[in-house]
């Protein structure tokens, strides 16, 4: 096994402002314990499942995963894809040397991908500069576009990957990064978010002409399924108003959507993955549409590592969408660019 890194801490304060106490996000405000990342191999591993599990012997090998509620979903995925896969004659793929396990059945999701597959990649380049070996890279049956321009700007091509297309496989040597989603409630360790930001900020930074951008951004979600936000115009009203741009990331490449974060002053946008790249950001303020019935302060968290200002929104949520109180996003905008932490604002 290989250690690397440090045991560390982080400490995220309360929220600088909010409409209405969340109390559900308070169970991020503390310090919190970051243990030493490692990265080992097991031997002589089976690959079983479309997502696969990886086992050795009669043993699970549940650092391979990234948690119990992904392996349940692997599980029930198979159930269903694996018959198809050996019927069409794909049920076992060919036997690897060494690999590392990338594919879960969250990982099409831009951050269960950057999060729990990208992050491990620290863990991956550890072990190459250790053994002088380079192990393939297991992925899903066919990688969409972020997923491959990520590996590319990672330095990774087609001839590292392995595509998951079989329900069986043995792997001879498996590298397994530790997960570093250890938070509880469970978020993704800050110290690995920095190792991918220093891996791709620069890159994208120079590669893209930045004063295309505003420097206050409001990240639409028009064209997502669920959380958009019904009274979208007058939200863009308001926002126009002090200087706001409104962008949807769909229709970004990874480089334009990581340049866009890091040029950017101040950030508006509904709860969604869209917030992820606020790693790649520096003095940031962000204000996020809250749905009060599903409340997460994963973007809360990714704020707040980076030391930026953090202020929320809990927003009604009719069917599967948000209503945005334009009252309300006036007085959290003066506070946010000011950088001023009132907390609860007045009504």
């Amino acid at each position: 096994m290989i250690d690397y890194g440090e045991f560390e801490s982080v400490t995220v304060p309360e929220p600088d402002a909010y409409t209405t106490e969340l109390p559900n996000m308070n169970r991020w405000i503390g310090t919190h314990p970051i243990s030493k990342p490692f990265v080992g191999t097991v031997s002589d591993v089976r690959l079983v499942g479309s997502p696969p599990l990886a086992l050795t012997g009669s043993k699970y090998i549940g650092d391979a995963s990234v948690s119990r509620n992904v392996q349940t979903l692997n599980i029930i995925e198979s159930i269903q894809e694996t018959p198809r896969r050996v019927l069409s004659g794909n049920g076992t793929g060919e036997q690897l040397e060494e690999a590392v396990l990338l594919h879960h059945s969250w990982v099409d999701g831009y951050f269960h991908w950057v999060a729990e597959s990208l992050t491990r990649l620290e863990g991956v380049e550890q072990y190459v500069a250790e053994t002088g070996r380079k192990p393939k890279l297991i992925v899903g049956p066919d990688l969409n576009p972020f997923q491959r321009e990520s590996l590319e700007l990672l330095d990774y091509d087609e001839d590292d990957l392995v595509n998951w297309r079989a329900a069986h496989c043995t792997v001879d040597r498996l590298v397994v990064p530790s997960m570093r989603r250890e938070i509880n409630p469970p978020n993704p360790s800050p110290f690995s978010h920095g190792w991918l930001r220093d891996q791709l900020r620069e890159r994208a930074l120079e590669s893209v002409d930045t004063s295309r951008f505003s420097d206050r951004v409001y990240i639409s979600r028009s064209d997502a399924a669920t959380r958009r936000v019904i009274n979208d115009e007058a939200v863009k009203g308001v926002l126009k108003e002090y200087g706001f741009e409104s962008y949807r990331l769909t229709e970004m490449s990874v480089k334009e959507t990581i340049a866009l974060f890091a040029q950017a002053d101040c950030i508006v946008a509904p709860h969604g993955a869209g917030l992820t790249d606020l790693i790649h950001t520096d003095d940031i303020a962000v204000i996020e549409f809250m749905p009060n019935d599903r409340i997460n302060g994963i973007y809360f968290m990714l704020a707040k590592q980076v030391g930026g200002w953090y202020g929320y929104l809990d927003c009604e949520r009719p069917d599967d969408d948000m209503i945005v109180d334009t009252g309300d996003l006036e007085a959290m905008l003066e506070a946010a660019l000011d950088r001023k932490q009132p907390g609860q604002l007045s009504n």
